[in-house]
């Protein structure tokens, strides 16, 4: 049993790890292990801090490849949490951190391609995020879209996060990013369902109305919501209309425990296969 009060390595005690260690430096990386695959995280220890943080990787196995132009890197997502003091450590001023070493290892088995499935079987990706567990999400998808030698596939990523207190669009988590991956016509843009919870259908249209860019360009087909994730959204992303999807599918869900508790539950229901289902809990 974990809660919201365990550490990273207690909540994560029974998953994958490498047996080494690796030195980086805040402004780069120096000679990582470039083996992770997409989805994983690292645990990250910090001069002078305890226990170890745990935060996800949303750069890619490519990027973090050097090339004659180019110095591979990792880039990690941390929330500004100052009662997580790896958090707080790496939220210091900029000047206090960097060149600063730190020693990461990488961990986890929310990995693409899923454990124990042959990726040329799969015809259907579902990519089901609960705010910061778009940060596996966004490097699985990414891994996707770099690899000219992945087969063309069905991509739904379904993505439920808060409204920006600033009500600025731009101010959801990877948004840009995702209007960067999503253009129309390459073979595996996904089609994206936004949904913002505590905001109003007008703060929805307005914050629609006063993004920098038309919404059409950035989600496929208008598909923002003001509301939760419904049970809808998640047959929808399936596409379950025949019997052979769950034979062809596979579902990532990544956010709070009792989020991705539900949405495992109703994937089962549906008859699909546990191991099909791969699930992150994030606090």
């Amino acid at each position: 049993m974990t809660s919201a009060s365990s550490t990273h390595e207690e909540r994560t005690a029974a998953a994958q790890r490498e047996a080494g260690i690796h030195q980086v430096k805040i402004t780069k990386i120096d000679q990582v292990n470039e083996s992770f695959l997409p989805g994983q995280w690292l645990d990250v220890h910090l001069p002078g801090v305890r226990q170890a943080g745990g935060f996800t990787v949303t750069s890619t196995p490519k990027d973090a490849q050097p090339t004659t132009d180019n110095q591979g890197y990792l880039e990690l997502a941390i929330q500004k949490s100052p009662n997580n003091p790896p958090a707080a450590w790496l939220w210091r001023p900029e000047e206090e951190i960097q060149n600063s070493h730190v020693l990461v290892r990488v961990g986890g088995n929310f990995v693409w391609p899923p454990p124990g499935i042959d990726p040329s079987s799969i015809q259907r990706i579902a990519l089901i995020a609960g705010g910061v567990g778009i940060n596996p999400l966004i490097s699985i998808m990414t891994h996707l879209r770099q690899n000219p030698q992945e087969p063309e596939r069905k991509i739904s990523l379904v993505y439920g996060t808060r409204a920006p207190q600033s009500r600025d669009l731009s101010n959801v988590l990877f948004l840009d990013r995702l209007r960067d991956r999503t253009s129309m016509g390459h073979r595996t843009s996904p089609f994206v369902k936004l949904y913002i919870t505590q905001c109003s259908g007008e703060d929805m249209v307005n914050m629609r109305n006063n993004y920098a860019r038309p919404m059409e360009e950035v989600i496929n087909i208008h598909s923002t919501f003001a509301r939760r994730i419904d049970r809808e959204a998640l047959h929808n992303a399936v596409n379950h209309a025949n019997e052979e999807w769950r034979e062809n599918a596979v579902v990532y869900i990544c956010g709070p425990p009792r989020m991705t508790d539900e949405f495992e539950r109703i994937y089962l229901d549906m008859g699909l296969d546990k191991s099909r289902v791969l699930t992150e809990k994030w606090w």
